[in-house]
């Protein structure tokens, strides 16, 4: 077990400080997500109250019958990517290093169930929400919850334009997620035996990197979520949060791409928390979290940019959209319907 450690940053020094103090946080930001590839950020501005509301919220809808969460089930294939994903619906070991050109191997059981939403303005995929009386409020606090994930999302795009822009060349990496199709996710990991996930046939949920520019993440305090540690390639060290209140950032293959490699999309899992791996036998506990995946706009380019690309750092990825590789990985998640 690597002990790698992800670094805490402060993101009020960011909205409230002085010019230098902006540009220090934007600094550290790009460093930490360029060599570790994940950021711990406190004073993101999502409210302590809010962020207890969605997790109550989260554990009221799953604890709804199956029943009617099959109402408003995610369709078997990858598209629309809304409503209630079943446990093992999804087949996140499809795409364990599948940027490292892996082309699958043993199909890995994903312990977990989902409910996706996106934006209440797409204007290609709907969300789908359980009625007024099934779960009172639910819709309406998703929807306000979105957009402050969405405001955080926005200001760290404007951090890392602080470090990237030149005045002849600008990355623009705001405009490039206008409009926005971000997605929101709850997920929920229900009781499981240790046993049962030391077994090879079944995880919490497999190694994987995220689509698109950044992930922001709330998670409780049960454990299991590890990162690869990007010194020692293929070895793993457990994240855990000081507080629910603590946002976790990560890097999507979209910005790594975008960036040709200077910003990092690392390869993350949950599984036994570290405080039970010694254990052979034994419950884990129900885990939950609330993520936020910030995407570039389908009709975009997420082939490098022209500030990254040099005669001696040429363009690694090829022209391709933000919702072509999108597509890509959901299928391989879902199957081709």
């Amino acid at each position: 077990m690597s002990t790698g450690q992800v670094s805490t940053l402060d993101m009020s020094q960011f909205r409230r400080g002085s010019y230098s103090e902006r540009s220090d946080f934007a600094g550290n930001l790009f460093k930490c997500l360029s060599t570790q590839g994940f950021v711990k950020i406190v004073n993101h501005g999502v409210p302590d109250v809010a962020i207890d509301k969605a997790f109550e919220l989260n554990g009221e809808f799953f604890k709804l019958p199956k029943s009617i969460k099959e109402k408003y089930s995610h369709p078997p294939c990858a598209n629309p990517n809304r409503g209630w994903v079943s446990p093992g619906q999804e087949d996140s070991s499809a795409i364990t290093d599948f940027e490292k050109g892996a082309t699958g191997g043993m199909s890995v059981f994903d312990a977990k169930e989902s409910f996706d939403l996106g934006s209440p303005k797409d204007p290609l995929y709907d969300n789908v929400w359980p009625a007024e009386d099934e779960l009172p409020g639910f819709r309406s606090y998703m929807e306000i919850f979105y957009a402050m994930f969405q405001d955080v999302h926005l200001d760290l795009l404007r951090a890392l334009e602080l470090v990237l822009d030149t005045p002849q060349t600008p990355v623009k990496l705001i405009d490039r997620c206008t409009p926005n199709v971000s997605e929101m996710r709850l997920n929920s990991y229900p009781p499981i035996d240790i046993k049962s996930l030391k077994s090879g046939k079944m995880n919490r949920i497999s190694e994987h990197t995220d689509f698109g520019t950044v992930t922001l993440l709330f998670q409780d305090s049960v454990g299991g979520l590890e990162v690869e540690d990007q010194s020692n390639m293929g070895t793993y060290f457990p994240v855990e949060c000081e507080s629910k209140s603590t946002m976790l950032v990560n890097i999507g293959d979209s910005l790594q791409r975008l960036t040709n490699d200077a910003l990092t999309s690392v390869s993350h899992r949950v599984t036994v928390p570290i405080s039970k791996q010694e254990m052979e036998q034994g419950m884990l506990e129900e885990r939950r979290s609330v993520v936020y995946f910030a995407k570039v706009s389908r009709d975009r380019s997420i082939a490098p940019m022209k500030p990254f690309i040099t005669a001696a750092s040429p363009a690694k990825y090829p022209e391709m959209s933000a919702f072509e590789w999108n597509q890509i990985k959901l299928e391989k998640i879902y199957g081709v319907c």
